[in-house]
């Protein structure tokens, strides 16, 4: 003691630093328990070696410091996450076209109803609705020959994503292009045009 000083005052002003590091701790919830108690833990020693070999050993004022900074960094984080997921949901978000309000009542007037009109759009029917949120729609198109002048039948299949699962076996839909959702599903729903009344199973 002689050579580092009174123990007491060290000791005390240890303790105390640690009272304060515990009480910093509480007011930051954002930190996890593990980090918490290992935080904890480096106070404690830090109190004991300034104890034992004075205020060269004086690691309670950097565990604190270490702890408020690592809390600040973890409350940074899940703000930054946070902001990310707002951008992305943002940015997610699609509003569907839809024609002014006065033309759909002078259509509607007409006894016809107008829709968007998009690119490479396809009208099929759904052939199967077995999987969540998606069906196959077969879209039959005819293509002509020259050479004998006659036009012959050819079909395709299309995954489309139906969010809210409004179509169902043996509807005609109208879908369209949208971004890529999986290997074979880059269509989405526009609208069911006509629901289907023939019984699933016979």
């Amino acid at each position: 003691s002689s050579h580092f000083g009174s123990a007491a005052p060290i000791a005390s002003r240890a303790w105390r630093d640690t009272v304060a590091m515990q009480a910093k701790l509480a007011e930051q919830p954002a930190m996890p328990s593990t980090a918490r108690r290992l935080l904890l833990a480096l106070v404690g020693v830090g109190a004991l070696l300034t104890t034992s070999h004075g205020p060269a050993f004086n690691f309670a004022g950097m565990g604190a410091g270490y702890a408020v900074s690592g809390a600040r960094r973890c409350q940074n984080s899940q703000r930054a996450s946070v902001q990310m997921q707002s951008q992305v949901k943002e940015r997610l978000r699609w509003v569907e076209p839809t024609p002014p309000q006065d033309l759909v009542a002078e259509a509607e007037a007409e006894g016809f109803r107008l829709r968007p009109k998009y690119n490479f759009q396809k009208v099929g029917y759904v052939i199967s609705d077995a999987n969540i949120k998606t069906r196959v729609a077969l879209v039959e198109y005819f293509l002509f020959n020259a050479k004998y002048g006659v036009y012959y039948k050819r079909s395709k299949k299309f995954h489309f994503h139906d969010e809210y699962e409004v179509s169902k076996l043996g509807d005609v839909v109208l879908i369209a292009p949208w971004r890529k959702l999986s290997t074979k599903k880059s269509y989405r729903l526009i609208e069911v045009m006509r629901k289907s009344t023939a019984p699933v199973h016979v």
